[in-house]
């Protein structure tokens, strides 16, 4: 097996479309022997997520989450390509709420991301300790203010540009729970960009398969058809459902039965699960899981929705988003998951054979 850093120096961007992004090329960064691996956080399919520490750090910079490819894919080039979009993406992204990328390497053929280590929960995960505890979903407040955060991190994410100034047309196209998480502090975190989709990008998703969370994929997805910003509108609509009713609306009991719903089936109203929430939230988020993206609203339109609607709500802050996660953070001694359910949370994402498992789904 050839080893993965040889394939690293032979690897070269594939224009999409009419732009091109050139993406720098991984240089020898800090060798793993710089870490010390304390906990395994998350596993996907490519990668293994670890809490960290930088040997000779002192204080909080010390604790990094570093992002590793498996070894037993370390020497397939379709996976080194994808981890190579991912390190590349990220030397890109400056924002409060997403996670920043400190550093990235290579060691005896396995790359590795070194990120800030955001101490808090995923969404997914204080959705469960939640229901552990009996409280049922959020605050239907401090949802919005979540989907307002996540709103604006999604607009710097459609407008961003390379360092020539060509727009990347970034769409995320993973949003769902365990891809936002709640630090301590009350901050709002994106995560994982493993699968996003711009122009340039070194791999191409293979005809037939939909790299996503099938409960939270798009009908555009399933069809393999052209993806915009609109399939992030539709994956946080979803998400904002499920913060407020406590549900996954899509989710069926097999693969096939799942992607018949994304692909026909319209949630019921939140009314109907949740009659608190203000109607223009109501109104917003089922039009924003319309079939069509182009009858979906922009960005722009659901976060007016949003700002509007927690105008007349009690104020939600970085204290009040502090507050939410607070009981369940490690050290409290009330985490109701153990570390072997560790495989759904920060970076699993699946991928779906829709050419195998679904029904005709192409337009």
């Amino acid at each position: 097996m050839e080893n993965a850093a040889k394939r690293v120096q032979a690897l070269a961007p594939v224009p999409v479309g009419l732009t091109r992004y050139s993406p720098p090329r991984m240089q020898q960064g800090p060798s793993l022997d710089a870490f010390v691996l304390l906990k395994r956080l998350a596993m996907g399919a490519m990668s293994e997520v670890f809490l960290a520490e930088v040997k000779g750090e002192v204080g909080p910079d010390r604790l990094v989450a570093l992002k590793r490819m498996r070894p037993e894919v370390a020497g397939e080039e379709d996976w080194v390509r994808q981890f190579l979009d991912e390190a590349h993406l990220s030397t890109l992204l400056h924002h409060p709420f997403l996670a920043r990328l400190r550093t990235f390497g290579q060691q005896d053929g396995l790359l590795f991301l070194v990120f800030e280590y955001v101490h808090g929960l995923t969404l997914a995960q204080l959705l469960e300790a939640r229901r552990a505890a009996g409280l049922g979903p959020l605050p239907w407040a401090h949802a919005v203010r979540i989907a307002t955060c996540v709103s604006e991190c999604l607009s710097y994410l459609h407008t961003l540009r390379g360092r020539e100034g060509q727009p990347l047309g970034l769409v995320h196209r993973d949003i769902h729970p365990g891809n936002i998480m709640i630090a301590d502090t009350g901050a709002v975190k994106l995560l994982d960009f493993g699968i996003a989709r711009r122009a340039g990008r070194l791999t191409e998703t293979q005809p037939g398969r939909v790299k996503a969370r099938l409960e939270y994929a798009t009908p555009e997805q399933l069809r393999e058809a052209p993806l915009n910003g609109q399939t992030d509108v539709h994956g946080l609509a979803l998400t904002l459902y499920e913060l407020l009713s406590g549900v996954q609306p899509l989710r069926r009991a097999t693969p096939v039965q799942t992607m018949e719903a994304v692909m026909k089936e319209v949630p019921r109203g939140l009314g109907a699960v949740r009659p608190a929430v203000p109607d223009a939230i109501q109104r917003s988020v089922t039009a924003a899981l319309a079939k069509e993206p182009a009858q979906r609203p922009s960005l722009m339109e659901l976060r007016t929705s949003f700002d509007q609607a927690l105008r007349g709500a009690p104020l939600v802050g970085l204290p009040e988003l502090a507050e939410l996660v607070a009981p369940w953070l490690p050290g409290s001694g009330r985490l109701p998951w153990s570390q072997d359910r560790t495989r759904e949370g920060v970076t699993a994402t699946h991928t779906a054979d829709v050419s195998r498992s679904s029904p005709k789904t192409k337009s």
